[in-house]
């Protein structure tokens, strides 16, 4: 029994002994890892037929109906931004939970996003501002990300007290930490 179990462990240390064997097996660890990582979906029409499929993993959104927003929710939304909003949709997490998403104008005249739970819990609330009121750095890590790049639009997001400035640009926007340490361009998402 000892034997067999030390050729078994022979085998298993020759397959890693090579250095390529090494790096192809970690590389692929981190693929497989990196390919389940969870990220919002996006659902579009295909054209043969009323099919939807979702591009990547995380939750499901689609636009609802004013009406179906629970009061909790659009209470603490009012109350937090003074805005009033005209577009709502609802948002299934992975891992299950509600949130909904509610657009609209401040007093202002700039466009609002609030994501709330239904018991009204506000977890997220990005507003559109005016470029002057961005951080120096913030700006300065923008350029550096898009120096080129003509700006659409300035957002400020707030999250649990943290604050992040958004630049939307032609085909993508960028998330940048109100330090400028942090840098995230995503891509623009299809407005469901």
């Amino acid at each position: 029994m000892a034997a067999k179990k030390q050729k078994l462990t022979k085998k298993i240390m020759m397959f890693s002994q090579k250095n390529w064997h090494k790096i192809l097996i970690v590389t692929g660890m981190a693929v497989c890892n990196s390919a389940i990582y969870p990220c919002y979906t996006q659902a579009e029409s295909v054209t043969q037929g009323d099919l939807l499929i979702a591009q990547n993993l995380g939750g499901i959104v689609r636009k609802i109906p004013m009406e179906e927003v629970p009061v909790p929710a659009m209470s603490s939304a009012k109350t937090v931004t003074n805005a009033e909003f005209n577009l709502a949709r609802i948002e299934l997490k992975s891992d299950g939970s509600l949130i909904y998403i509610l657009r609209g104008k401040n007093q202002q005249g700039f466009e609002v996003e609030v994501q709330v739970t239904p018991s009204g819990t506000i977890t997220q609330v990005d507003e559109q501002i005016d470029p002057s009121g961005v951080p120096e750095i913030a700006v300065k890590a923008f350029k550096r990300w898009a120096p080129n790049d003509q700006l659409i639009s300035t957002w400020r997001s707030t999250r649990l007290g943290e604050f992040f400035y958004q630049f939307v640009i032609e085909d993508f926007w960028l998330e940048i930490s109100a330090d400028g340490n942090k840098v995230i361009i995503y891509r623009k998402k299809i407005r469901i």
